[in-house]
């Protein structure tokens, strides 16, 4: 009899991918970070991958000790609660109770992940989420455990809204070092020998009517039609590609990972449509570029990096392509409109002033 194999990740770029995409953004070198952990880099692109989970977590916790941010996982995690998840697309959709919702939680990642086990457990006086790892963690796993904590805390809070009280949660967890101060009062986090973490609270959240304004929602795989062509909405691929367009070298089998499809379906439904990837890329490439320059005060650099360009020359040359103008003359005419007046909130990102 052959010896079982060690738990993996069985679906890795759920987790990489928005942790790698984040941590390349603030300067870091993703291929090397993988290199140094044994990840290949198809990790990020191929849904189906299998990954070690320990060498999953040695390259969470690497990303926050290279970019010196304690609380980089959790940051991540906040951000993709607030935004959705593809892994958790159904069990958003569908659900319309917080019971409904972690319930369908434990048979969707029980499809994707076998280095953990989900359990709900309800009592007269306390519900907890139980989610467990079915290998011992030996180094420090300060990412690992902020991630989960920040990510279903975020989600539990956004879905039930106001029945939501920090004063009613309890988490226990291993360490809570990757947690931002603030992020729950201190009487609410226990630290624990527990291989995993426990979220705990009033059992009549359970029957709390839970909604998510995840972008995803509408966006599931099902809603295609059968050929992949006639009722394929293009929209959506165009929003998901205009989320994703800072990551450089964006190629079609990523796109159509980050998306849950097979890359000849995409092709499929974009030729449907009269268009391609790549002239789809350049299309959103150009949007987004004229959006950043006519709304935020971001440099000209910056701009580059956040549709994917190398820098201020390939951006340059692309946007006389697009327009005929260079990218400070464009941003020039659009500050000149009365109409699109600009404030610099100081954050990166800007706002209108119109009503």
């Amino acid at each position: 009899m052959s010896k079982p194999s060690a738990p993996k990740f069985t679906r890795a770029m759920l987790v990489l991918y928005p942790l790698g995409k984040a941590f390349a953004l603030r300067g870091g070198d993703i291929d090397a970070l993988l290199a140094r952990n044994r990840i290949p880099l198809g990790a990020l692109s191929d849904p189906a991958m299998l990954v070690e989970a320990t060498a999953c977590y040695a390259a969470m916790e690497d990303m926050a000790e290279t970019l010196g941010d304690p609380y980089f996982g959790a940051t991540v995690a906040i951000e993709v609660a607030r935004k959705g998840t593809p892994g958790l697309r159904e069990a958003a959709s569908h659900a319309a109770t917080l019971g409904d919702f972690l319930s369908r939680v434990i048979v969707e990642v029980s499809k994707q992940v076998d280095n953990v086990r989900y359990s709900l457990i309800v009592l007269p006086d306390v519900a907890s989420l139980e989610i467990l790892r079915t290998i011992r963690v030996l180094r420090p796993s300060r990412q690992l455990d902020a991630v989960g904590v920040a990510f279903y805390v975020t989600v539990i809070r956004q879905g039930i809204g106001g029945t939501f009280d920090p004063k009613d949660i309890l988490v226990t967890v291993p360490t809570t070092a990757g947690l931002p101060p603030g992020f729950l009062p201190k009487q609410a986090l226990v630290k624990s020998e527990i291989n995993g973490l426990r979220i705990s609270f009033p059992p009549q959240w359970l029957w709390t009517p839970f909604s998510l304004d995840w972008d995803l929602v509408e966006a599931s795989r099902g809603e295609f039609a059968p050929d992949g062509t006639s009722e394929a909405p293009l929209s959506y691929l165009r929003s998901m590609l205009a989320d994703n367009i800072a990551q450089h070298d964006l190629t079609l089998d990523v796109f159509a990972a980050i998306c849950g499809l097979h890359p000849r379906r995409v092709q499929r439904i974009l030729q449907a449509k009269g268009t391609s990837f790549s002239q789809m890329k350049d299309d959103v490439r150009q949007s987004v570029s004229e959006d950043l320059l006519s709304n935020t005060t971001l440099p000209i650099s910056q701009v580059a990096l956040q549709v994917g360009l190398s820098g201020p020359a390939a951006l340059d040359r692309a946007f006389r392509r697009w327009t005929g103008k260079t990218p400070t003359g464009f941003r020039a005419e659009s500050k000149s409109d009365p109409d699109a007046q600009v404030v610099d909130n100081g954050s990166g990102s800007s706002t209108s002033n119109e009503p």
